[in-house]
């Protein structure tokens, strides 16, 4: 069994902060769709809250019952446009789609993509992730029956029991599961892409099975690998959470700007992370197995040499 080095995690880091152009660029696309996502609920809200003493309100800090109250005016200006921020998430999806291919090319070549090439990787292994993605909702709805089952208990314990804490365990136990089970569907099919980009698999279906046997065998390599840049990137999100609420002004509007943003590229950054880290990975193992393969060589040929060599003619 191979087992991921102990520089896999800093390198991936290393190789993250080498290509931070990727996230950058990602970062910008999704800072672009989300500011026309929200421009209707700016524009909703403005109408209401220019002309409303609400505002004052809602500016200098945050009150429950203005709350309470716009959400009861007729236009509903706290209603949020969901069929046209769904349009922008749904671009956002076709864009990680499309761009993971030339961002998993450059992790695993480790060398400087020019356009041509990036774009030309970011096509060719498109239409492949695309049926890995629909792969990937028929993997997740045993996760979902998990958690429904896990909503129902909570639900029977909470109508039945008296006391609300066993509704509360069951309800811990199955998040926990359930968000086991999501980290490991992710990092199969994290792998099926690296795998689909290293070894140019056209089969998506062969690259799962490979993906599978790979992280069977090398689960708690793979797993704590994924796991602590996981808790990072939360521990990030958390800390700038905590800020953005707490230490912050309401008034500070610039501040808590930069403090989202920080937070959403750190996020950003540590997907990325996490994908330097596989293609590293997947690097090693396979030069691994490679070095554990016995190198084939083929037999000498027998030379047969006459018994005897006639040095000069026979004379009778």
């Amino acid at each position: 069994m191979a087992a991921a080095r102990p520089k896999t995690f800093l390198s991936g880091a290393q190789l993250t902060w080498k290509w931070q152009r990727l996230v950058w660029w990602v970062y910008v696309v999704c800072f672009i769709l989300a500011m026309f996502a929200a421009r209707g609920s700016v524009d909703r809200l403005a109408e209401a809250l220019d002309h409303s003493v609400a505002a004052q309100r809602l500016v200098n800090g945050f009150d429950a019952s203005a709350i309470a109250s716009l959400s009861t005016l007729p236009d509903a200006p706290l209603q949020t446009s969901y069929t046209g921020s769904s349009y922008f998430a749904v671009i956002f999806l076709v864009f990680m789609l499309f761009s993971t291919g030339g961002i998993l090319a450059t992790y695993v070549r480790d060398e400087f993509p020019s356009t041509s090439v990036f774009f030309e990787a970011c096509g060719y292994h498109f239409w492949r992730f695309f049926r890995l993605m629909l792969y990937l909702v028929v993997a997740l709805i045993p996760v979902a029956i998990v958690a429904g089952i896990g909503g129902a208990m909570y639900n029977s314990l909470d109508d039945k029991m008296i006391s609300p804490f066993p509704a509360v365990h069951v309800f811990e136990g199955t998040s926990i599961v359930v968000l086991f089970l999501l980290m490991v569907v992710r990092l199969w099919f994290d792998m099926a892409q690296v795998i689909a980009v290293f070894e140019d698999e056209k089969r998506m279906h062969k690259a799962l099975r490979l993906a599978a046997v790979v992280v069977a065998k090398n689960f708690f390599s793979l797993f704590w690998l994924y796991f602590r840049i996981s808790f990072i990137g939360w521990l990030l999100f958390a800390l700038g959470l905590h800020v953005w609420m707490m230490k912050l002004a309401p008034t500070s509007n610039v501040l808590a700007f930069i403090v989202s943003q920080l937070m959403i590229l750190f996020w950003i950054g540590t997907r990325m992370w996490q994908r330097a880290s596989e293609a590293l990975w997947y690097r090693d193992y396979r030069a691994t197995q490679e070095a554990m393969q016995p190198v084939w060589t083929p037999a000498p040929t027998p030379v047969i040499e006459p018994a005897a060599v006639p040095i000069g003619p026979v004379t009778t």
